[in-house]
């Protein structure tokens, strides 16, 4: 799927599904604390998986468990000397674009999205703790289409998702005014979800 792919298929290798969850969560949200319910309706897999999961990373370091009277929690270690890389690569195969590319999975299926992308702080990895996730859309779609799964994106990130949708025609001509909004953000990172530089160039002219 673009040059996501690999990406994907890289998060599958390194980590299963259910620790590839479990790190989303925690490591996209490494501001926060959860407890073991939380992760798993997050998750959406067993309770024994997800805790199997928690005990091990746990075990290596790479998340904390503190225990406040009878309920436990969970987070990220920040202080783990590989905290930094271990996010950069859960962000790449497990994180915000996997969860919003999951829920738009019906669409992209149909092909009506052409070319999807997050943009700004979270596709340069610099989102902070409540920091929105910027989506742009081009395809034969609208944004009451994309809504109603994006807001299940939005209650397993923990975060909003700002969508941008535009038909590929508009969007044409939006670029051949200079429109100054999507001029700022096609020059900026990207995350693609759908296509790549190549097909967003494609669409462009």
């Amino acid at each position: 799927m673009g040059s996501q792919a690999p990406a994907d298929s890289a998060g599958r290798v390194l980590f299963g599904q259910t620790r590839r969850e479990v790190l989303g969560l925690l490591l996209g949200r490494p501001g926060e604390r959860f407890y073991l319910r939380q992760i798993v309706r997050t998750v959406g897999t067993g309770t024994g998986s997800v805790q199997r999961e928690l005990n091990q990373l746990t075990e290596a370091g790479l998340i904390t468990r503190v225990a406040e009277g009878r309920q436990v929690y969970f987070s990220a270690n920040r202080s783990s000397v590989i905290f930094n890389e271990l996010q950069a690569i859960i962000e790449k195969t497990a994180g915000a674009a996997e969860v919003v590319r999951s829920a738009l999975a019906p669409l992209i299926g149909e092909g009506q999205i052409q070319v999807a992308f997050i943009y700004g702080s979270v596709a340069v990895g610099r989102q902070r703790v409540g920091s929105d996730v910027d989506l742009l859309v081009v395809g034969d779609v609208t944004l009451a289409e994309i809504v109603p799964g994006l807001r299940a994106a939005e209650a397993r990130l923990g975060r909003e998702v700002n969508p941008s949708v535009y038909p590929v025609e508009e969007f044409r001509e939006r670029i051949k005014q200079e429109a100054h909004f999507l001029k700022r953000v096609l020059a900026g990172p990207k995350r693609f979800i759908v296509g790549d530089d190549h097909e967003l160039g494609r669409l462009a002219r």
